[in-house]
């Protein structure tokens, strides 16, 4: 056998790993690929709370919402009886540049599979929504659009690699890995899933006035321009032309800053603000409060 059909071989059968746990996700805002994580529970980029999971043999089970990363807009579904086992999900060892990934989709009842490498990998980051995203993996793969603009990432062997985002507010593309996925997971059905923590300000960035910028390491901050009324802000004392330097331990020179610092938080969790009133940075105890 020559080493062309021999990896071809291993291609296919890695799909063939794969694919089982790959589910059509339909409901009224369209279709997309889902993701068998464990019994019952399924990962999908849908904005729909009810909709219908179709497994690789046909059969269709109607699933609702367990709950949704509002940072990625991953939902986490169940499907009461759906018989299909979950894909092998852990941290993938020894992942490289170069190295071979398939993307998996089920836009009908076949699967489809593309073929792609590896291009970057990093450390952990966070996308514009504040949403933080264990480790960067970057492929170039661009899914066709049949693919439902989600589909799960595989390396040679079949082994889940992350959930591929795109479309919406992906229009780059994202892949979650495994240990995001795991934790959006876990929250999803924890007490206030779907809640997320806010202050109820609008801002505007302005550089810090040069007096200020070497005492606070940073060179700009979020003017307050707007306090809803009754808002945690609100009631924290944050006051129109405030100057935000940062929530808890987090800087905030940009308004995803401040996105990543309120998402790294549970609703109603309590914590300060650091804030610039005229020439004097002050502290300020804040509540948080929770939006659906």
């Amino acid at each position: 056998m020559s080493a062309f059909r021999a990896l071809s071989n291993s291609l296919a059968d890695a799909v063939a790993t794969a694919a089982p746990a790959v589910v059509r996700v339909d409901g009224d805002s369209g279709t997309s690929a889902g993701l068998v994580w464990a019994d019952g529970l399924v990962l999908a980029a849908t904005d729909d709370d009810a909709v219908t999971v179709t497994a690789a043999d046909g059969s269709q089970r109607a699933a609702e919402l367990v709950g949704r990363d509002a940072g990625t807009g991953v939902a986490v579904l169940r499907a009461a009886g759906l018989a299909v086992r979950a894909i092998e999900h852990s941290d993938v060892p020894g992942l490289r540049v170069g190295h071979l990934v398939l993307a998996v989709a089920r836009p009908g009842k076949s699967a489809r599979a593309t073929l792609g490498v590896i291009t970057t990998l990093g450390d952990e980051w966070r996308l514009r929504t504040g949403a933080k995203i264990d480790r960067y993996i970057d492929t170039d793969i661009v899914l066709p659009a049949e693919f439902g603009g989600t589909a799960v990432i595989a390396d040679a062997d079949g082994a889940l690699i992350g959930f591929g985002l795109t479309g919406g507010r992906h229009r780059r593309g994202v892949i979650v890995p495994h240990a995001t996925l795991a934790r959006i997971v876990l929250s999803a059905q924890s007490p206030g899933a779907g809640q997320r923590p806010y202050l109820g300000i609008a801002t505007y960035p302005v550089r810090i006035p040069a007096a200020r910028r070497a005492a606070e390491a940073q060179e700009r901050g979020l003017m307050v321009l707007e306090v809803e009324e009754h808002s945690p802000a609100a009631h924290a004392g944050l006051q129109l032309g405030d100057v935000v330097l940062g929530v808890g331990s987090v800087a905030a020179e940009t308004v995803h800053d401040l996105f990543g610092a309120l998402s790294d938080l549970r609703g109603s969790a309590q914590t300060t603000a650091r804030v610039l009133r005229g020439e004097a940075v002050c502290e300020l105890p804040l509540t948080l409060g929770t939006r659906p």
